[in-house]
C-alpha cells in the first residue's frame, strides 16, 4: 500500500522521537546508578576500549587477539549485570526500552519497513481525515435506512427503503474486501440522499483494513491543482492521488466550470483509471447530465463503473 510523502514525514518523526525518548531515559537510567555505583564507569571503560582495539586492529591491517578482547569484553559485561541485579536492577536497566525490540524504533527490519512502521503509517493516514467530524459520524452502523420510504414504487417495483439496504450491504461487503484494483462505482442521485455519507463510510472500512484513501470534493480537488500548476502553492496533489489505494471525489459536477476545471476532470479520472486504481465518484448529476457538462470522453470513461442511484427524499428535509 501507498502514504502520501507527508504522512511518510510524519511516521518517520514519530519514530525519531520515540527513539530519542528511550535513548534519554536510557542515559537519565544511566547517570542515577553512576551516581550510586561510580564503579560502573570503569567497566564502561573496558567495554569500550575493548570494542576499540578490535576496530583500530581491523583498520591498521595489524593482527589483534579477537578471542582475547572477547573474553575481556564478556567478564567486563557480566560485571556490569552482576552490579545490577545485586543492587535490585534488571539486567538490561540501562538499554534503551525501545517500544519495538525488532527493529529499536529504527522502521526498518531486515532491509524492509517493519511492521511497527507500517502500524505508525496507518494510524497517522487514518487521523488525517478522522479529524474530520463529518468522517468520525459516517459509518456504515449510522447510515439509518428509517429516512428511506418502505413503500413500494410501482415504477421500480421494489421500495426506496429495500434498494438502499441492499446497495448498503454491496458496499459493506465491497470495503471489508477491498483490495487495490477492485471495481469502482458511481454514486448519483439528488442531494441529500446519503452519497456523500456512504462514500466516508467505505473510506472509514478501507483505511481501518490499512489502505490509504485519497478524499476530497471535485472543487477543492480542482482549486489545489489549479494553484500548483500556477505556482500558488507548493503541495502536490496530483502524488497524493497517484499514491492511494482508493480515490473518492465527492459532488462532482459542482466545481465551477471553466476550460481549466473540464480538463482536470478528464485527468484525473483517466489517470486513474489507467492506472487501475479504483474509485468512488459522487455526482448530484445523472450519466446524461454529466455528458452535457463535460462531453462524451468523460462520460466514455465511467464506462467500467458500477453506478448506484440513490433514491428517495431529502434525509435533511425529512429530520427538519
Amino acid at each position: 500500500m501507498k502514504f502520501s510523502e507527508d504522512v511518510y514525514i510524519k511516521a518517520e518523526a514519530e519514530l525519531k522521537k520515540r527513539q530519542e525518548n528511550a535513548e534519554k531515559l536510557a542515559e537519565m537510567r544511566r547517570k542515577q546508578i553512576l551516581n550510586k555505583h561510580p564503579e560502573l564507569l570503569e567497566i564502561e571503560n573496558i567495554i569500550r576500549n575493548a570494542a576499540l582495539e578490535v576496530i583500530k586492529g581491523i583498520g591498521s591491517g595489524k593482527s589483534v587477539n579477537v578471542n582475547a578482547l572477547a573474553e575481556t569484553n564478556l567478564k567486563a559485561q557480566k560485571q556490569k549485570a552482576e552490579l545490577l541485579t545485586k543492587n535490585g536492577y534488571p539486567e538490561d536497566y540501562l538499554e534503551p526500552q525501545y517500544s519495538c525490540k525488532m527493529c529499536n524504533d529504527s522502521g526498518i527490519y531486515n532491509g524492509k519497513l517493519c511492521n511497527c512502521h507500517l502500524e505508525i503509517l496507518k494510524k497517522i493516514s487514518m487521523n488525517e481525515y478522522s479529524c474530520s467530524s463529518i468522517l468520525a459520524v459516517s459509518t456504515f452502523e449510522t447510515f439509518d435506512l428509517k429516512y428511506y420510504s418502505a413503500e413500494k414504487d410501482k415504477s421500480l417495483g421494489y421500495s426506496p427503503r429495500e434498494y438502499m439496504e441492499a446497495s448498503l450491504d454491496f458496499l459493506k461487503s465491497y470495503a471489508e474486501t477491498f483490495r487495490p484494483g477492485k471495481s469502482s462505482f458511481f454514486f448519483t442521485g439528488a442531494t441529500g440522499l446519503g452519497k456523500t455519507h456512504l462514500s466516508l463510510a467505505v473510506m472509514n472500512r478501507v483505511t481501518e483494513n490499512g489502505y490509504s484513501v485519497f478524499y476530497g470534493s471535485a472543487d477543492n480537488i480542482i482549486k489545489q491543482m489549479e494553484k500548483e500548476r500556477f505556482g500558488r502553492s507548493n503541495g502536490d496533489i496530483e502524488e497524493e492521488i497517484e499514491n492511494a489505494d482508493l480515490l473518492i471525489i465527492d459532488d462532482l459536477g459542482t466545481e465551477f466550470k471553466t476550460a481549466f476545471s473540464e480538463t482536470a476532470v478528464y485527468q484525473i479520472i483517466n489517470n486513474a483509471i489507467l492506472n487501475g486504481k479504483s474509485m468512488i465518484i459522487s455526482s448530484n448529476l445523472s450519466i446524461s447530465e454529466l455528458e452535457e457538462r463535460y462531453g462524451q470522453r468523460v462520460v466514455s470513461r465511467l464506462n467500467s463503473f458500477e453506478v448506484i442511484n440513490f433514491i428517495g427524499t431529502d434525509i435533511r428535509q425529512i429530520k427538519k
